[in-house]
């Protein structure tokens, strides 16, 4: 028996040595993948007679909805034609048919998890909760501008890894407005003028009530908190 354990011994040590060689060798192993993050999303509309021109009467947002994705399960693209989803939520806040583009994006294994927040008036604001994971790192939510022909406004894919690989803590993103390109009303209030054919949704600017900002004030700001 003590001469089986001496035969041992070497090969022990020799895989010490081993070990001990592959750490010294100074390769830098990659980070670990981080686990899903949970966070709650406030959008804060600032909305209002006092940022924007033509302020209509019973302005307000309709439901946010959005998803978790990756980098290919956009909602939506500037430069690009509206999907009826996205053209039934900017002329009338109907999120119907935008739930089932979702649900396939789902399905395919580009989108993880929807939020789907009530509708609330401006200036004013509304929260709800959405996880992320790794692989669906990326946050899109859009919302009609309401009353309007065809205006919404939307967090566009906003990764929430930061450049280390780990999630962000807190986030503070503009909203940006949009035009779905398929209705021509020009003010908020305009009667129905379907575009035809459809146009592609484009970066909408509206006026300031005060001033010559170039690009208009911001309609309100996405707050993006990891609480878990």
């Amino acid at each position: 028996m003590p001469r089986s354990r001496h035969r041992l011994l070497p090969l022990f040590v020799v895989g010490l040595a081993a070990c001990s060689k592959s750490a010294d060798t100074g390769e830098i192993l990659p980070a670990p993948t981080p686990g899903p993050a949970l966070y709650r999303v406030t959008f804060e509309a600032t909305w209002s007679a006092g940022t924007h021109a033509n302020f209509p009467a019973g302005a307000h947002f309709s439901n946010v909805i959005g998803a978790s994705h990756a980098a290919g399960g956009l909602l939506f693209q500037p430069g690009q034609a509206a999907s009826l989803g996205i053209k039934d939520m900017a002329e009338r806040g109907n999120n119907t048919a935008l739930r089932a583009e979702i649900a396939a994006l789902q399905r395919s294994g580009v989108a993880f998890r929807t939020m789907e927040a009530p509708y609330f008036n401006s200036p004013g604001a509304v929260a709800d909760t959405i996880r992320l994971d790794a692989a669906h790192p990326r946050l899109s939510l859009v919302t009609m501008i309401a009353p309007s022909p065809d205006w919404f406004a939307a967090l566009e894919a906003e990764n929430l890894l930061d450049a280390t690989g780990q999630w962000a803590t807190q986030r503070r993103v503009p909203a940006r407005a949009y035009d779905a390109g398929t209705d021509n009303g020009p003010t908020f209030t305009a009667p129905d003028q379907p575009t035809l054919p459809g146009g592609a949704v484009a970066p909408l600017l509206l006026p300031p009530a005060q001033g010559t900002a170039p690009d208009g004030p911001p309609l309100g700001t996405w707050l993006l908190e990891r609480i878990k």
